[in-house]
């Protein structure tokens, strides 16, 4: 099990690669016809409001004491599988 120090660098480790991401897929979406366009736009919108969402846990994580660390980081591990979920979904509607 990781220490709270190793998952608050996983963590921000991942929201970095995951603004690459973001960028790349951006980039992608503006070579596709408007609909797809739209679809990928909508969803990588909900993907930036999640990363947000996941940086206000990081946050948290950072200020918690070793109490409070595994209830912050369950949250955290929810909202990470959504995320991920979300650059499936993208991915998906950009090989559309």
């Amino acid at each position: 099990m990781a220490t709270r120090e190793e998952y608050i660098e996983k963590l921000e480790a991942q929201l970095k690669e995951w603004n690459g991401q973001i960028d790349k897929l951006q980039e992608r979406a503006g070579k596709e016809s408007q609909e797809l366009r739209e679809k990928a736009n909508k969803r990588m919108d909900e993907l930036r409001e999640k990363r947000s969402e996941l940086r206000g846990k990081l946050n948290k994580i950072k200020d918690s004491g070793e109490d409070s660390f595994e209830k912050i980081k369950e949250d955290a591990e929810l909202l990470w599988d959504d995320v991920k979920e979300g650059f499936a979904d993208v991915r998906a509607i950009l090989k559309g």
